[in-house]
């Protein structure tokens, strides 16, 4: 009996793949999300079955999440019930990103004054996804459909965002003129969202702080509008006593964002291991997800300092988009790491980029740095989309239910 439900199960994921392509999603948009699709499935049986069995667990409030619950719950009351809670995620994502790339546009070394308006519409931008990424969860309760797929887009969307929020309030402050600063600002923030994952791989909880990203998200809108108020000569001006730059004053911020959260989430890593003998969920060592960040800030730093060519300085945007797109590909194979239960493996394509540029420093940059900055980045970007649109179809697929819609059906109640 067992083999033939299996069997009737096998034919239905196949009659539903088909059908997909023709009923369901317009045919370019079915034909597009094949071409870009990984050869083999990235994710095993075994992993799919853990991910079914996957259930969300989160502690602890940050301090402006109380108040805004309001506005939240409002807003996702004037959502009708037909839009599906990824398509929410999505778009906010979009917004954001759209209004930090036209301001990279006209700051690409983060030393310019951009027009008033580009601040204001990263201001707006921010908002508009900071909201749509906190009702997604509710519309999808709301809606009677939540998937584990919900939780892994919504976290997979945030890896990305972060990238490009920390590069859009390095470029609102101008802190290109500063440029170690910068570097440690952007990395900082990858790395600090990446640790959130992590300790949420060892302990089996996503754990948030009295200061987490809402009001990181609230303080960087509140630069953004500052920019648009006081301009270059607020961020150039010199604090009293202090006699630092007041562009300098996020960036010390940061400094003691990253310590205090770093404290916490590693004081979580090496004592709240949930696996045996305190390993990670997956049943392996707590350091090993340090070896995938480690490499990507690794080779930043490296490639940064040994540039003939003043590669950062000249390009920070472009730089740091380049190893964002590692960074978010590498922790959203920590999240599906953490949702199935299994372990992460270093050799990743996602490095590709990264050592293209660091062989060709090898070689005495036989080839210019920029244009090879720009093959680095377009490969980073093209396998992120590759391995997200092929995860995201995966699951799909195997729990009858698409990314973008809502089934009217009840196929996917099976799975809540």
């Amino acid at each position: 009996m067992s083999t033939q439900r299996a069997s009737r199960r096998r034919c239905g994921e196949l009659q539903s793949e088909l059908s997909s392509g023709c009923d369901h999603t317009p045919r370019t948009m079915y034909a597009l999300s094949k071409f870009v699709e990984l050869p083999t499935p990235p994710l095993s049986r075994h992993q799919l079955k853990r991910l079914e069995e996957h259930r969300y667990k989160s502690c602890g409030k940050s301090l402006l999440e109380p108040l805004m619950q309001g506005f939240w719950e409002w807003l996702v009351g004037q959502v009708p019930a037909w839009i599906a809670p990824n398509l929410i995620t999505i778009i906010g994502l979009i917004i954001n990103i759209f209004t930090t790339v036209v301001l990279a546009c006209y700051c690409p070394t983060a030393t310019e004054q951009a027009p008033t308006w580009t601040y204001i519409s990263c201001a707006v931008g921010l908002f508009i996804y900071q909201s749509l990424d906190a009702i997604d969860g509710k519309q999808a309760r709301r809606t009677n459909s939540s998937t584990p797929l919900g939780e892994l887009f919504d976290h997979g969307c945030d890896s990305l965002s972060t990238v490009f929020v920390v590069l859009g309030v390095c470029i609102a402050v101008q802190l290109g003129t500063h440029p170690d600063w910068m570097f440690f600002c952007c990395f900082a923030g990858m790395f600090m969202f990446y640790c959130a994952h992590w300790q949420t791989y060892v302990s089996g909880m996503l754990r948030f702080g009295i200061i987490d990203v809402t009001e990181v998200q609230i303080f960087i809108i509140i630069m953004h509008l500052l920019a648009v108020i006081g301009g270059p000569d607020l961020w150039q001006s010199m604090i009293p006593f202090l006699n630092i730059q007041v562009k300098l004053v996020p960036a010390l911020f940061t400094v003691a964002g990253t310590i205090f959260s770093s404290v916490n989430y590693f004081g979580v890593i090496f004592t709240g291991g949930v696996g045996k003998n305190g390993s990670t969920i997956a049943g392996t060592s707590v350091l090993s997800p340090m070896l995938h960040i480690g490499a990507v800030i690794i080779l930043a730093t490296m490639i940064y300092k040994k540039s003939a060519v003043q590669l950062f300085e000249k390009h920070p945007c472009l730089y740091i988009l380049a190893f964002g797109f590692v960074s978010a590909k590498v922790t959203n194979k920590l999240v599906v790491a953490h949702m199935t239960k299994s372990e992460m493996h270093l050799h990743d394509t996602a490095f590709i980029g990264p050592a293209l540029l660091f062989l060709d420093q090898y070689f005495n940059s036989f080839i210019d740095e920029y244009i090879v900055l720009w093959i680095a980045l377009v490969l980073s970007l093209f396998d992120l989309i590759r391995y997200s649109v092929s995860v995201c179809n995966q699951i799909a697929s195997h729990l009858h239910i698409e990314v973008f819609r809502i089934k009217t059906s009840g196929s996917h109640s099976n799975h809540h």
